[in-house]
């Protein structure tokens, strides 16, 4: 399964980026062979509609699953239209969230964690 990492460097030891659509950039793995690349984000300098820039280049890319620490209304929404399913990863670096996900350690987003036009971050409900 190809998987894209929000990330604040371009291994898998890097730091994971909490924010997915101001993420720097994207780690892009595939589960099965362990191959991965690092894209720059082409929505994290974005002045508006961040995630969906975002959204359109994973999609371009093959990717089935997004592991990230929090995500905005828009982003969900945008992301709820494709294919894609969002899974929490919360700490760490990429390849720890990484490992977490093949082990099915995350949870499913069920919602997005920060609200609408809200910009603060809260906790994923249950």
């Amino acid at each position: 399964m190809i998987v894209a990492i929000t990330s604040k460097g371009k291994t898998l030891e890097a730091e994971m980026e909490l924010r997915f659509s101001r993420s720097p950039f994207f780690i892009i793995a595939d589960t099965e062979t362990g191959e991965f690349k690092a894209f720059k984000n082409p929505g994290a300098s974005a002045k508006d509609a961040a995630c969906v820039d975002a959204v359109k280049f994973l999609v371009s890319q093959g990717v089935k699953a997004i592991l990230t620490g929090n995500i905005g209304h828009n982003a969900f929404t945008t992301v709820k239209d494709t294919q894609m399913k969002i899974y929490w990863a919360t700490a760490g670096t990429v390849g720890k969230a990484l490992e977490k996900f093949k082990k099915r350690r995350l949870l499913l987003a069920k919602e997005p964690s920060v609200g609408f036009r809200e910009g603060l971050r809260t906790k994923p409900s249950k």
